[in-house]
């Protein structure tokens, strides 16, 4: 039986709590958006950084040892692969106008040490290629994701969304005859 790991839910206004997975490790951690989405400040240009409070460090190989607690820290935007979310809003960017006759699609994608399940909404027509090119976000958002490490599956995060680092996707598949 694998092991699902919950994410923690957010502590105040401002502030987002989730788990960043990089090739090694995961960070349970805050970031401190202010009036922003958690997709605006990765999209932000002005710093390859994202500053976190309250972290929390554990392996991605025994994700249920925590190795070390720090009340700050500097995650480097580039190394994430995934971030685990407990809301859905915080992968919308405030930018982005709400579009109607988006269709819901299963997704698979792989990044390095994760694969990820889950769903994704598309608007127009499907071309692979162009969910990762076409918008605009660093990140891609994955509804209902879960995510598990392919050399230790017994370990499997979820949440309601995801968001999976493009620079970093390995493949993407898509089933467009199961639409919702």
């Amino acid at each position: 039986m694998s092991k699902v790991h919950p994410i923690s839910q957010s502590t105040s206004p401002g502030r987002v709590t989730a788990d960043f997975f990089t090739d090694s490790h995961r960070f349970s951690a805050s970031v401190v958006v202010y009036k922003r989405r958690l997709i605006d400040v990765l999209g932000d240009k002005m710093t390859n950084y994202l500053d976190l409070v309250d972290v929390y460090v554990s392996r991605n190989n025994n994700p249920g040892d925590i190795v070390g607690t720090y009340q700050r820290g500097s995650l480097v935007k580039d190394e994430i692969n995934l971030i685990v979310l407990s809301s859905e809003t915080q992968a919308i960017s405030k930018q982005q106008f709400y579009t109607p006759n988006r269709v819901t699609l299963p997704i698979f994608v792989t990044v390095p040490f994760f694969e990820i399940k889950g769903q994704f909404q598309w608007m127009g027509d499907l071309d692979v290629k162009k969910i990762l090119t076409a918008e605009t976000q660093r990140f891609l958002p994955i509804l209902e994701a879960s995510a598990a490490n392919p050399f230790f599956p017994q370990f499997n995060f979820q949440g309601p969304t995801a968001l999976v680092n493009k620079a970093k996707v390995q493949v993407l598949c898509i089933n467009k005859d199961q639409q919702k």
